[in-house]
């Protein structure tokens, strides 16, 4: 719940709804220049072109910055350009053309980089120098076909404006990272309306009315083995877990269980558990399960409701999968590292429920680790139904506020990842599943939730 702030759901329904969201008056101008004057951008890969060198490292650094891709020059483009330009020119992106070369050159080195079948927009940047001003070429040149360019003349007195007054042949910035910034949302804006179609869909519930019928009169935050429940109806996977109340014994779990085992603290106010010392790994034999059950109750004393006892999951990556409801605009369905690098690293990504195949797709691309997270062998389509159940249970029960799988622990297929320091010499008990819930927190509080802009009679 605390990544999924109102800025958050904010983003969410504009990324979801196609809108291309700015903070500023300023940048509000500069994307409507965008718009305005040049296509739509075919992709994400940008070339950058310069006459003075500074300005085109300050506007590939701006790209790398706002998620575009450095586009790689194929070996005919690098060759022409070198044949077109000084020897001492950069033909690699980005391209510096050095502040030597005339007017007319510097569009035939623009013309063999548009030329590129791997750029899908280009970045011009340009000076006045001795020999000439480059940026009056460009008007010749643009517009290409198919291909977005802005140029950018630091030093201009308008923050943006037409590159030749009067016409609307392209926009021209004054400083490369608004030329970025703007493309960066327009490479969004053209991925949002081509986005795929919505892909997969799950198994029906056997008894959606039994969840709903569990859910109906609660409030406030579930018992462990309540929330165990809750998702086992929702067809979500849980690690086998029993729950035992601090002032019981631990004889009947220790003997059910087996071992290794992982014991769970669960006292108040421990909201992170393996931070708090509240979590205790790799247990085994049952004399050693109820030692660990009677650390746990010296440990935290009175503030100890019970502990929840599971078997050694299998190693992976910890993830986490979790909803919020919003008042106005419902559930958002929030995903991102899990663990301990939840708050560490702070790498979200959210969508507002009912999530599509396409959503749930954007919601595992759309984290800053995204590219490593998925470069290995984790199971990524077990990934994607789980977000496909949550959203699920979050539509099927509006009663649901906040809910919390973390960590949820994602099998590499590879088997035979590393898992924090988790030693599996015995088979895992949750083999089967590509991921599982290791443990949940669910809050209800009543349905009241009615669109406050829908028009109706009054009583």
């Amino acid at each position: 719940a605390a990544a999924a702030t109102p800025a958050v759901t904010r983003d969410a329904l504009f990324d979801q709804a196609g809108i291309i969201a700015v903070d500023t008056v300023a940048e509000l101008v500069d994307v409507i220049a965008g718009l305005s004057w040049q296509l739509l951008p075919g992709g994400p890969r940008v070339a950058v072109i310069s006459n003075a060198g500074g300005a085109g490292v300050l506007a590939a650094d701006a790209c790398e910055r706002e998620g575009l891709v450095m586009a790689e020059l194929s070996d005919d483009t690098r060759e022409r350009l070198a044949k077109i330009l000084p020897h001492e020119a950069a033909v690699r992106n980005p391209v510096d053309t050095t502040a030597a070369v005339p007017a007319d050159v510097f569009a035939d080195a623009l013309r063999a980089v548009l030329a590129d079948d791997g750029v899908d927009a280009v970045i011009a940047a340009t000076v006045p120098t001795a020999v000439g001003d480059p940026g009056t070429s460009l008007a010749d040149v643009l517009p290409p076909e198919f291909k977005t360019v802005f140029a950018v003349r630091p030093g201009q007195r308008a923050r943006v404006a037409p590159l030749v007054p009067g016409t609307g042949v392209t926009a021209c910035y004054d400083d490369p990272a608004a030329a970025a910034a703007v493309l960066a949302r327009l490479v969004r804006y053209e991925q949002w309306l081509n986005r795929p179609g919505t892909g997969g869909s799950l198994t029906p519930l056997e008894d959606p009315e039994a969840l709903r019928a569990f859910a109906a009169g609660r409030e406030g935050w579930l018992p462990p083995a309540d929330a165990v429940e809750l998702l086992r109806l929702a067809d979500i996977p849980m690690v086998e877990t029993t729950y035992v109340e601090a002032g019981d014994a631990m004889d009947a779990a220790a003997a059910d269980l087996g071992s290794p085992v992982v014991l769970k603290a669960d006292a108040e106010g421990l909201l992170h558990k393996s931070a708090g010392g509240g979590v205790v790994l790799d247990v085994r034999g049952a004399d050693r399960i109820r030692a660990a059950f009677r650390t746990l109750r010296s440990r935290f004393g009175s503030t100890l409701r019970g502990v929840t006892v599971q078997p050694m999951a299998e190693p992976g990556r910890e993830v986490l999968v979790g909803v919020r409801s919003d008042p106005v605009f419902g559930p958002l369905v929030v995903f991102g590292l899990g663990g301990v690098d939840t708050d560490l690293i702070a790498d979200h990504a959210a969508r507002l429920a009912p999530l599509t195949g396409a959503d749930a797709d954007l919601l595992l691309d759309g984290l800053r680790s995204a590219k490593a997270l998925w470069s290995g062998q984790l199971d990524r389509a077990a990934v994607r139904e789980l977000l496909l159940k949550v959203s699920r249970l979050a539509e099927l029960v509006p009663e649901l506020a906040e809910l919390d799988l973390n960590p949820v622990r994602v099998r590499d297929n590879r088997g035979s990842a590393p898992g924090r320091g988790l030693r599996h010499p015995e088979p895992p008990q949750d083999r089967e599943e590509g991921c599982v819930a290791l443990d949940v927190r669910a809050r209800f509080e009543p349905d009241v939730s009615a669109d406050p802009f829908l028009r109706r009679l009054r009583d």
